[in-house]
């Protein structure tokens, strides 16, 4: 059997607004794509805004110019996961998984290096909060700045139990965007592109000028 990597994840570009989910991890409770069969592309959907949750849902904000915070396009998906991610000073994305440390180059999200250490790089990770508890006090472990500093991204898990990747400004702690399905995320160093990532893989989401 062969064990070179498939090829990159086809991806879906269209930003179906402020409350989307991930489209892979619906398509995957059904079959399974295998090496024999080709690989539907990955990207946003569109979902329901939060419900019965007291945090204002202030919805995109172009002004900001911070990807993720306005209309966005998907650019890049891959199939590797990642439960929590970083930005490397050579503007990579690094993430880690259970037992495994991965880099990905931006923006194609092409994996750089892989190492599997012997204590497990994700065994202390911190979890993520209720989405209503974003609104006030100190920003949870897991919250990870954008470039600038108006905006950040939380993990949240609304009331029905849903894990969900929250894009806040800091302002007014209000919501601009809401993943689900997404557990961890990461700015490039210029927050042109934002990574988000899970158990299912990543994307990568390229910063939108409506206007274009």
């Amino acid at each position: 059997m062969s064990t070179r990597p498939l090829p990159p994840q086809p991806v879906v570009a269209d930003d179906p607004g402020p409350w989307s989910g991930i489209l892979d991890v619906l398509q995957r409770r059904g079959v399974r794509p295998g090496r024999r069969r080709a690989e539907p592309p990955n990207g946003l959907m569109l979902m329901p805004p939060p419900q019965q949750t007291s945090v204002r849902l202030a919805g995109l904000d172009p002004s900001l110019g911070i990807a993720g915070a306005g209309p966005v396009r998907t650019i890049a998906a891959a199939r590797e996961p990642a439960l929590s991610l970083s930005t490397t000073p050579e503007g990579n994305v690094e993430g880690v998984s259970l037992g495994v440390r991965r880099v990905w180059s931006l923006p194609d999200l092409r994996v750089v290096s892989e190492a599997r250490p012997e204590v497990d790089p994700a065994a202390d990770l911190p979890g993520p909060v209720l989405l209503s508890d974003i609104t006030e006090g100190e920003l949870p472990p897991a919250a990870v700045l954008a470039p600038g500093g108006a905006v950040v991204a939380v993990p949240v898990i609304e009331s029905a139990r849903v894990s969900s990747l929250a894009i806040v400004r800091i302002e007014d702690r209000s919501v601009c965007r809401l993943i689900r399905w997404a557990r961890s995320a990461a700015w490039a160093p210029d927050g042109k592109i934002l990574v988000v990532g899970g158990d299912w893989g990543l994307l990568a989401l390229a910063h939108r000028d409506p206007a274009g």
